[in-house]
């Protein structure tokens, strides 16, 4: 899918292209230099060696390093689809997707001074539109504070958008362990009391699902049997790069499109660590399930047993992996072979 900046960008704006034009992840319009800095931070990096060459990026953005091409189009149509609820909406910066099925565009608008205003999603193809209507789904449920507020959902040019308004705040480390706020956030994820194991609809959909593999995890079940579980909001993704602290302390989430409202709850926190010891720490699947169990097992807050602890270990390990194979990632990807190895039992019995 070939991005139509016409969509995005008023008429005869002029644009630039990070890292450049043949492999573009970030579009930004050629304002003041100020504002070119502060839009440019939208390009994504969690790792020390990311985050220095966005640093670089960014300096060619503001410096007039990369090359500036002019928008050719007659019409705004993100303008129009956003005007009655953003009537300040003046500009945009365009984050591209994987080029995959399940492609999107994330794009953050901002006032004539450059203040963000809100955040839409743009999907074309089948995959990517189904999420995306899943996630308009998910935040018209959430309790209010847990995440963004969808403000429209609709048809835009050749695909669907969903606009929400934004998260102001400061990004999370990408560090372990996780930050109490962060647990705390968690715990208000819970929506309804405890119920016992065979009855909890996380359960049933997860033995539904996939009888063959989830057969496997009886034991892990079984370990989990001895008390009554509540049901919990689970974000899917729960990594630090997809939150942000709030003034006061507080944590808010986005990018909910792997959310379900009858989830499990501490499978977003054994998450977050797994996430963050794959893609930051670089950790083994061992390395990782022995500092995951010990964790949980040792957080006051949660009250959990070592037994418990590594029974979650290998279900979020085992909800991850098939979450991102149901929404078309292949199998054999470094990272879902690195989960098959937690939730199969041998890294978590290592």
């Amino acid at each position: 899918m070939a991005t139509n900046l016409g969509l995005f960008f008023p008429p005869g704006t002029r644009v630039l292209a990070l890292p450049n034009w043949r492999h573009p992840r970030l579009y930004l319009p050629v304002r003041r230099f100020s504002q070119r800095w502060e839009e440019s931070a939208f390009y994504p990096a969690s790792r020390l060696a990311a985050r220095l060459h966005r640093l670089w990026l960014r300096i060619e953005a503001v410096t007039g390093m990369a090359e500036v091409r002019t928008v050719a189009s007659s019409e705004w149509l993100l303008g129009e689809f956003a005007e009655d609820l953003l009537p300040q909406l003046n500009s945009a910066a365009i984050l591209v997707g994987a080029s995959s099925a399940v492609r999107k565009v994330t794009v953050q608008l901002r006032d004539e001074k450059g203040r963000v205003l809100g955040y839409l999603k743009y999907a074309e193809q089948g995959v990517a539109r189904s999420r995306l209507r899943h996630e308009h789904y998910i935040l018209s449920a959430l309790p209010k504070g847990i995440g963004p507020e969808a403000l429209r959902y609709g048809t835009l040019g050749d695909g669907e958008a969903l606009l929400m308004s934004p998260i102001l705040g400061s990004k999370l480390p990408t560090t372990l362990p996780p930050a109490k706020s962060v647990v705390d956030f968690l715990m208000s994820f819970v929506t309804s009391p405890p119920v016992a194991v065979e009855a909890h609809p996380w359960v049933l959909r997860t033995l539904g699902r996939e009888g063959k593999d989830a057969a496997g995890l009886q034991d892990c079940f079984e370990a989990l049997a001895g008390k009554y579980w509540p049901i919990a909001v689970q974000h899917g993704d729960f990594a630090p790069w997809n939150l942000l602290w709030k003034p006061g302390d507080a944590v808010g989430a986005f990018d909910w499109e792997y959310g379900t409202l009858e989830g499990f709850p501490h499978l977003d926190l054994v998450y977050y660590i797994l996430q963050t010891a794959a893609l930051i720490y670089r950790w083994t699947p061992a390395k990782t399930a022995r500092y995951a169990v010990r964790y949980l097992s040792r957080e006051p807050r949660l009250a959990l047993s070592s037994a418990e602890a590594r029974a979650l270990t290998r279900l979020a390990a085992y909800d991850a992996y098939n979450t991102f194979l149901q929404y078309g990632r292949v199998e054999h990807t470094d990272l879902q072979v690195w989960r098959r190895a937690i939730w199969k039992g041998a890294a978590c019995d290592a």
